[in-house]
């Protein structure tokens, strides 16, 4: 017997099975690890016309959430083991993903968004920065799966102002135990940061979430819950949320998503685990909440050392490993928050990358050839029912020098935003495009991405613009006929136009003979 699918209704669990027949179904609870997650219970019960029905919910804890493994005596039943579906009457919300006409993002003041069109955005928010293990007088108390979790009352009011400033937005989840607004409380960080995390690597900015322990899963599956309830309301009280990127480059895991030193196959079991709560926390309220993997640029080489294979992984590698996962287990529409940054940040012309090339085994996905990204996933194997996984650009820049190469960078960072914009909006997955980001961050390892100067007199203001935000603003309205040409006669009219349409391979670069040209 094999099961097919699962589906969540409001009071029941459906397994869905190619025949009939007695079974033991065992539920548990989702960890990931050497030993399998704690029983919640087990039923003896039979297939009946191709289902299986239980209960829901059992002790206030909600099984959309849990491990179904299914036996006949003593065989394990073969197919998925995590809810693939949802009926259409679950999520409150059940219309479609609102995407905007335009892909282009910038994080602008609220005035300035709405001044130049801006209708989507971007939020990073970090767990240890809202949450809090004991109530206090500001606590908003939240319950989950019958336990009450607590959240800082005025750290959320700062997220409602800025999730109100936009249309929608696409939130960005970290687990940082010392950035991005983390209050350092020790029992919290005991309870969410991933139990192998490198607390003595000083570049470990971020931590993975922790899916090895029950009390961590469930601490993410709280933060996530509360989000997207709060945030995916119809009545859009505090804005609204369409999305969520599971923390920041994994692929990089040592220093975006850090937990410990892991073989690829284990650290991509434990982020399928994340990625499919996220994507479940939506479905309970809002059918268009998707949920992204996030990348960046290196895609069949790594960051740093490449001996050190238990700390940096190739992306397309754990695109693989995860679309195998997901179809063995149970998939689900999750999606890709990529970062084609050029070759060399320090450099805006991508158009002289010299590692990319255009077929699957490119080394690394740039603005050279950020098409390669779209043809893979449109291989069979990476459709989910038969469409297209979506792609969002979500950080990105062209970084522009101090002293006497400024000038010269500076253009070249306008002519790179519109032909790199030109790319995205040609290819057919494409939802957003960002910069990163709108002022230059003098603490942003010595890069000028911003498309606004930085004022030490002023920190807390955008500065004046670079000739890179004339090419924003004109790209997608009136001014961008002149700015494309402008760009054509800037890069090369002949390179602009091989790189607007370049000659995809469709397959693996021949290696056969690097040897004999030294590569």
């Amino acid at each position: 017997m094999k099961i097919t699918s699962i589906s969540a209704g409001r009071e029941q669990i459906v397994l869905h099975t190619d025949s009939d027949g007695r079974l033991l179904v065992r539920e548990s609870v989702p960890t990931v690890g050497s030993k399998p997650g704690r029983t919640i219970r087990t039923f003896e019960t039979a297939a009946e016309g191709g289902v299986v029905r239980l209960s829901r919910f059992s002790s206030e804890r909600d099984g959309i959430f849990s491990r179904f493994d299914a036996f006949e005596g003593n065989a394990p039943a073969e197919g998925v083991k995590y809810v693939t579906d949802t009926d259409a009457d679950v999520p409150a919300d059940a219309s479609a993903y609102p995407q905007p006409e335009k892909i282009k993002m910038l994080g602008l003041p609220a005035d300035m968004a709405r001044k130049y069109g801006i209708k989507q955005g971007l939020m990073n928010i970090n767990l240890p920065a809202l949450m809090a293990v004991r109530p206090a007088e500001d606590a908003i108390s939240y319950t989950f799966n019958g336990r009450s979790f607590y959240f800082i009352k005025s750290a959320v009011e700062a997220i409602d102002r800025q999730m109100q400033a936009t249309p929608i937005t696409t939130m960005i989840l970290l687990n940082s135990p010392r950035l991005f607004g983390s209050t350092g409380e020790k029992a919290l960080l005991d309870a969410c940061i991933h139990p192998k995390y490198d607390r003595n690597c000083s570049n470990a900015y971020i931590s993975a979430f922790d899916m090895e322990t029950e009390e961590g899963q469930e601490y993410y599956a709280a933060f996530v819950s509360f989000l997207v309830e709060r945030y995916t309301r119809p009545d859009r009280r505090y804005g609204h949320a369409v999305g969520a990127i599971i923390s920041n480059e994994v692929n990089s895991q040592y220093i975006w998503g850090n937990a410990g030193e892991m073989p690829v196959e284990e650290y991509v079991r434990e982020y399928a685990s994340a990625l499919r709560i996220a994507w479940l926390c939506g479905q309970r309220f809002c059918r268009h909440f998707r949920v992204y993997i996030s990348l960046d640029q290196f895609w069949c080489g790594t960051n740093f050392d490449p001996s050190q294979t238990e700390r940096y992984y190739s992306g397309r590698k754990m695109l693989e490993l995860l679309s195998e996962l997901c179809h063995r287990e149970g998939d689900f529409p999750w999606h890709v928050a990529y970062h084609p940054y050029p070759e060399d940040l320090r450099w805006p012309d991508f158009w002289h990358d010299r590692a990319p090339d255009f077929t699957f085994s490119t080394p690394k996905i740039t603005f050279k050839n950020m098409e390669v990204l779209e043809a893979f996933l449109s291989q069979e194997a990476f459709l989910y029912r038969g469409e297209n996984r979506r792609i969002i650009f979500s950080e990105q820049g062209f970084n522009s020098q101090s002293g006497p190469m400024q000038h010269l960078t500076e253009k070249m960072a306008a002519a790179a935003y519109v032909l790199a914009y030109m790319k995205a909006r040609n290819m057919k997955t494409v939802d957003m495009f960002t910069h990163h980001a709108t002022v230059d961050n003098p603490r942003e390892f010595g890069l000028n991405l911003g498309m606004f100067r930085y004022d030490p007199d002023k920190p807390h203001h955008i500065g004046e613009p670079k000739p890179i935000f004339a090419s924003f603003l004109a790209m997608d309205g009136e001014g961008e006929e002149e700015a494309i040409a402008k760009a054509r006669e800037f890069i090369g009219p002949e390179l602009f136009d091989f790189l607007l349409d370049p000659p995809l391979l469709h397959g693996d670069r021949d290696t056969s003979q690097d040897d004999a040209f030294g590569a």
